[in-house]
């Protein structure tokens, strides 16, 4: 369909719930968007029941005490998860070794509180962690680390498949372009977060009379937020000015966007505002 709407106000009768990612729709990397923060206020004000779908690889409390401290209205979410969560759940009950690298930070907040011990190197490590950041990644400085995790047959636990992330400072790479790599390269790779139907499914169970057509997704990725909705049959909401930056001849490189994923997408706005 890729109908253009200037304010969600125009289509909230169309929906009852919404399934909204954070960086790309209030978030651009560590600041906080704030007429699309009014928007789901607003959203909820008009009874719309508002959920997380993150693939931070924050563990939900923290990105909970994040958003707070941000200022950030929490009352207004209904429930919440991040593929952190998720992977922090799957190490916890999968045993896959005693020790993990982080490529991507000094600490890793999926291990966190599990009985795992980090090691200074690749050769040490029984899997390697991957886990987004709001920063993104420094993809070239991944490559020989790779490698070497290739020789080992390390698993990669990708937490958050996004293959890029939208900041202040514009589109940098993320995990998911690193997993990416790995699988290119023969590695195995272990995926958690959008566009995991399950995600969406789980959400779904914590809302009562849930109807996945009077659900919106909303989210700047095409191959995470826009592949969940479809997948999981909801309507789906795409903003252009996301990590895909549309900045120009937005119509023709949303249809040639969209047929390239195989996507279908409901509505798109340049951003999130009532």
């Amino acid at each position: 369909m890729n109908q253009k709407l200037k304010y969600i106000s125009r289509i909230k009768d169309e929906f009852d719930t919404v399934i909204s990612g954070v960086n790309g729709v209030f978030m651009r990397g560590d600041n906080v968007i704030d007429e699309a923060v009014d928007a789901l206020i607003k959203l909820y004000q008009n009874g719309k029941k508002i959920m997380l779908a993150s693939n931070s690889g924050m563990r939900v409390k923290d990105l909970y005490y994040v958003l707070k401290h941000k200022n950030v209205p929490m009352n207004i979410f209904y429930a919440m998860i991040t593929a952190g969560e998720i992977a922090h759940f799957y190490l916890k009950n999968n045993h896959i070794g005693e020790t993990y690298y982080n490529l991507t930070g000094n600490t890793s907040n999926v291990a966190s509180g599990l009985d795992y011990k980090q090691a200074d190197s690749v050769v040490m490590a029984d899997f390697i962690l991957a886990e987004t950041e709001s920063a993104g990644v420094d993809f070239n400085l991944t490559i020989p680390l790779l490698e070497q995790a290739l020789h080992l047959r390390l698993p990669l636990l990708c937490v958050g498949n996004n293959t890029s992330l939208i900041t202040e400072n514009g589109v940098v790479e993320s995990v998911g372009a690193v997993a990416e790599k790995y699988a290119m390269m023969g590695g195995q790779v272990i995926p958690f977060g959008k566009p995991d139907v399950r995600i969406a499914a789980y959400l779904a169970e914590s809302t009562a009379g849930f109807i996945a057509k009077r659900c919106i997704v909303i989210g700047d990725g095409m191959a995470t937020d826009m592949r969940m909705g479809n997948n999981f049959g909801t309507q789906t909401l795409f903003l252009t000015e996301g990590i895909h930056q549309l900045d120009s001849n937005i119509d023709q490189r949303l249809n040639d966007l969209s047929e390239s994923y195989g996507l279908n997408v409901d509505y798109y706005m340049e951003k999130f505002i009532w």
